[in-house]
């Protein structure tokens, strides 16, 4: 495994689902964010989109949409989100850099990824270099490439060390160059 550390200081646009807002809508108009019934929302992301999957991933009113560099949004839990950022000003949020664990298929297997394997319905698929890693994430089956970052967000250990849970993302290579950088 890996640690790595959002950028400092990095200020980031966010959208709260659910309120209203231009870039939501526009994202609306471009069929990147489907209004579902129950206040849940579609989200078609970068990684929904590279695997083909006829479904986004899934939102509800509350959680914030933010937006990469390729244009497509992801969401953030809303819980997460007001954990790791600070308003600044309309839109305008500072991340809150903390230190994550990540793991790329050139790290030695751990027991983190066995978890997500064994648990979580993490497929790693070594023929495919589009499709390399496959999960159910947000509601939705979720692809990644091989050169793939998975961060994770979250890992619950009991008492005894044994993981109870683990909250995690991929998160595409040119993503992960531009707003992480590795500590160890």
């Amino acid at each position: 495994m890996i640690k790595v550390i959002k950028n400092h200081g990095k200020t980031v646009h966010a959208y709260r689902l659910g309120e209203d807002s231009e870039k939501i809508q526009q994202l609306i108009k471009e069929k990147k964010i489907i209004p579902l019934p129950n206040d849940k929302f579609e989200v078609k992301s970068s990684e929904t989109l590279s695997s083909q999957s006829e479904h986004g991933e899934i939102a509800k009113a509350g959680d914030f949409i933010k937006v990469d560099s390729d244009g497509n949004p992801y969401p953030n839990g809303a819980e997460w989100f007001y954990r790791n950022h600070r308003h600044l000003a309309g839109d305008e949020y500072e991340q809150l850099p903390q230190t994550l664990d990540a793991w790329t298929c050139n790290e030695k297997m751990c027991r983190e990824i066995e978890f997500l394997i064994q648990h979580k319905g993490l497929v790693i698929n070594e023929q495919e270099e589009a499709d390399y890693f496959v999960a159910p994430l947000w509601g939705t089956t979720e692809t990644a490439a091989k050169d793939a970052v998975i961060v994770f967000y979250g890992i619950t250990y009991t008492e005894n060390g044994e993981i109870m849970d683990v909250e995690f993302n991929f998160v595409k290579r040119t993503e992960f160059d531009k707003t992480y950088h590795i500590t160890e």
